[in-house]
Parts: C-alpha cells; sequence; structure tokens
C-alpha cells in the first residue's frame, strides 16, 4: 500500500515535529546493517515524550504503520520499513534523565548511544555492563528492543537483567510507565514490535577495582571450545571469555597488528575483573591451568595493552569487511557443551559450499556469530550461502540450541521461526502481538507477525 499521502497529512497535522519525506531520507532511512533495503515512506524525528505521543496518536488514526529506529546497527532488518510506512528515528532523544548514584540507577531517554552513558558513567564509581560490540553508536532503546549482550555477557549477563523499568507508547501512542516484570517486560527483545520505548531506568553496578586482559592461544576451533569449557569446569569465572577463529585472527592481524600473536591458531580473549584480591586469584587459577598445558598468551600488564587487545576485538568487524562486499552474519546460541563440536561442523559446511566463513562470538554464554563474507551481485553464491544458513539453522536447532543470542529475528530470520517453534507457539505469538498492538501498526512484517506466503 502507498502511504505517501497518509504521511503528507501526518506531518501537516503534526506541524512542529521534523517529518521528512525527500528521496534522500526514504533511502537512508530504508536499511539496517544488514544492507537490505526496505521500502521508507518518510522519516520522523521526535524530540520529547509528547512528539513521541503525537506521532504515534496521528499515526493510529491514519493507519501508518510505524518502524521505530534507533542507529540502524541491527543486523537482522529488524528497523528495515516495509510497504512504505513511516520511520520514526530516536536520535534526537538522547537525553539523560537522572542519575543517581545512591540507588545504582541512571534512567535515560532511548536514544542515548551506549558509549554516551558509558563515558558518563566513567567519571563516577559505577558502570554499564552490557556492552554490544556495535556500543560505539547502537542506542539503549535498540539495545533493550534485541535484548544484546556483548563480551561481557558471560559474568554480567544481557541487557534485560539491567532494565528496572520503562517509559513506553501503545500504538494509539498512550504513555505507560512501569516496573519491569509487567506488561512492559516484553518489550525487552521484542524488537519494537509491541510498544514504542521512550526511556529505561536502568541497573548500575560499581566499576571493577581491577582488571587482567589476555589472549589465549587454544589451537583448532573445537579444541579452542573444549578449553573453554574445562576452564569454567574448574571454576574460572572471567567478564569476557570469547572466541575468535584462526581465520578470523589472521585477517584482524592483516589490519590491526598485535605483536606476538600466532596468526595461525584459534584464541580465547579473556578479561577478568573485580577487585584487585579476586583478579589475582583467577589470574593465579588460569595461569596454573595454562602451564599446565602448555598455552602460550599474550598478557596486557598495563592499560595501553589492553586497550591494544580490546581494540583487536573491536577490529573484527571492520576487518572482515575487507574480504566481501557482502557479509551474511548469524549469531547462533548453544549450549556450551555443544560448542566444541559446533565450529567444525560450521567449517566443514562453508568448506563444501565453497564460501569464505569466519566465525567469532562469546562462547561463554554459547552465542556464536558465524559470518559468510561473499557479494550479493553473485546470484549462484548467494543461494549457496542461503543454502549455509538454512543448513546451519537446521543444525543448530537439532542440537537445542536457538537461532539468535543478541541479534534478533527481523526479517532475515523469520521465514525460519517454524524450525524453532511449534504452530501452537507462533499463534501464541501471534495472540501477545494482536494484544498489544491490535491495529498491527508497530513494525509489522518481523518477529510475531511474519507471514511466509506473503513473505512480510
Amino acid at each position: 500500500m502507498d502511504f505517501s499521502s497518509r504521511i503528507e497529512r501526518l506531518a501537516r497535522s503534526l506541524g512542529d515535529i521534523d517529518v521528512h519525506t525527500e528521496p534522500h531520507y526514504r533511502i537512508a532511512y530504508g536499511y539496517d546493517a544488514t544492507a537490505v533495503s526496505g521500502q521508507c515512506g518518510g522519516v520522523a524525528f521526535p524530540t520529547c515524550l509528547d512528539d513521541l505521543r503525537r506521532i504515534l496518536d496521528s499515526s493510529s488514526k491514519l493507519g501508518i504503520p510505524v518502524f521505530a529506529r534507533g542507529a540502524g546497527s541491527g543486523f537482522s532488518g529488524g528497523a528495515v520499513p516495509l510497504g512504505g510506512g513511516l520511520a520514526v528515528s530516536t536520535e534526537k532523544l538522547a537525553r539523560v534523565l537522572r542519575l543517581d548514584e545512591e540507588a545504582y540507577e541512571v534512567e535515560v531517554e532511548c536514544g542515548l548511544v551506549n558509549k554516551d552513558l558509558q563515558d558518563l558513567l566513567e567519571k563516577s564509581s559505577l558502570f554499564y555492563p552490557p556492552d554490544p560490540a556495535s556500543f560505539r553508536f547502537s542506542t539503549i532503546g535498540g539495545n533493550i528492543a534485541e535484548n544484546a549482550g556483548g563480551p561481557r555477557a558471560f559474568k554480567y549477563g544481557v541487557t534485560r537483567r539491567y532494565v528496572r523499568s520503562l517509559t513506553w507508547l501503545t500504538c494509539s501512542g498512550d504513555v505507560v510507565t512501569g516496573i519491569h516484570g509487567g506488561p512492559g517486560s516484553l518489550l525487552t527483545g521484542s524488537e519494537g514490535t509491541l510498544g514504542v520505548i521512550y526511556s529505561a531506568r536502568l541497573s548500575l553496578l560499581p566499576k571493577p577495582e581491577a582488571f587482567r586482559t589476555l589472549l589465549l592461544e587454544a589451537g583448532g576451533g573445537g579444541d579452542a571450545m573444549g578449553v573453554a569449557a574445562e576452564l569454567i569446569s574448574v571454576g574460572f569465572c572471567p567478564s569476557v571469555l570469547e572466541y575468535i577463529d584462526a581465520k578470523t585472527i589472521a585477517c584482524v592481524n592483516e589490519f590491526k597488528v598485535l605483536r606476538g600473536l600466532n596468526k595461525d591458531v584459534s584464541c580465547l580473549f579473556i578479561e577478568i575483573d573485580g577487585t584487585l584480591s579476586e583478579v589475582r586469584a583467577q589470574y593465579s587459577l588460569l595461569d596454573d591451568f595454562c602451564r599446565k598445558r602448555g598455552l602460550d598468551r599474550i598478557v596486557a600488564w598495563n592499560d595501553a595493552e589492553r586497550e591494544a587487545i580490546w581494540e583487536l576485538r573491536r577490529s573484527i568487524s571492520p576487518s572482515l569487511a575487507r574480504k566481501g562486499i557482502t557479509k551474511v552474519n548469524e549469531d547462533i546460541s548453544l549450549p556450551l557443551g555443544r560448542l566444541a563440536e559446533a565450529v567444525p561442523f560450521i567449517h566443514d559446511l562453508a568448506k563444501g559450499l565453497y564460501l569464505d566463513c569466519y566465525v567469532f562470538g562469546h562462547c561463554g554464554d554459547g552465542n556464536l556469530h558465524v559470518n559468510i563474507m561473499t557479494d550479493r551481485r553473485k546470484k549462484e553464491e548467494m543461494k549457496r550461502a542461503e543454502r549455509f544458513v538454512e543448513r546451519l539453522f537446521a543444525r543448530v536447532v537439532e542440537m537445542g540450541g536457538t537461532l539468535s543470542g543478541e541479534h534478533g529475528i527481523g526479517t532475515t530470520k523469520a521465514p525460519y521461526l517454524s524450525m524453532l517453534f511449534s504452530p501452537e507457539e507462533l499463534a501464541l505469538q501471534r495472540r501477545i502481538k494482536e494484544a498489544m498492538d491490535p491495529l498491527g501498526l508497530l513494525n509489522p512484517g518481523k518477529y510475531m507477525t511474519w507471514n511466509r506466503d506473503s513473505g512480510h
């Protein structure tokens, strides 16, 4: 349906709220990090809660689909507008509303960038643990919508753990504020399909006193996963436990050289934090473990060396970008005990389909990022990539895993939901959607509303 005339009416009725329908706006806000184009009929830029209320109220009365959008950094098409609907950008809703150090909490608008919150808290004795790889540009609202995790999720958990309450809006613009655990708790991880988040009250933690950061050379993929599992079994509890396969290490080393790094083996990226005595005790346990097994490691002994190791981890995505125009990025999640067999399976599957594959991710909580570097202009190769994804997902479900750890379902994974959920479970999800969004105007065509027959 063409909503252009309705969006023009919307813009006139809102008056002082910026609504843009020029082609460059519709093109720029028609994508997310998947680089898959949607159909954007216009973009609204609220600057306060009342702006957001008015936009949703008017959109519902005019029957215009609304696609709430943070930074557009998602990897599943979750924020991509479809059918010529209205993108609602939260980039101007980026204020810190309240910081209460004594209560260990902060309240922020949904458009605040994660790194800006981290920088603010750096000046205090507090910190906010969720730190997805996109933290330099992804927003708190987007992190909540996807229930983002990040490298520190092994010790500290994902975003849901830190949401105390949300102020959010229904499809018709009604404002709701409630503690997490009420209806608003459904919004965390719902990808904008049940309500639009305005602000969040977040739990904070005391800033760790000390850190120890290192790269542990752990052999091949299955071997490295075995080392990670064994470390956990002996009581090792780092804040970060990441897997980076040998291909990814070699790729990053071309872009961001770390002296002494063996680019031919897979690595575990590890950080220990806590009090000075806790860090010393945990590092002593790790040191003893490595000595007994003859495992080499690169250890950061000062802030500059720590930052160099972190920079290597953060350089993975830009490094991979040089290997292909198109990145097919899947973030499967598996039981920890199945990771050692999953990694060889992934590489063998890619090799059998003649695809260039790189694997890394949060092995401490079973979340692996599987990346196929390709070129969407190569139609036959893209068909092989699609076969890879379908076989990968089938195997993941067979092993007791799930299709996504933190990237969400969006449009890219929606066609595979029937692999994971029964018809009854899918029907229940649709009933929840209908109860909270009876007009079906909030991020339609995504998680909970996918229609295999229509393709959206």
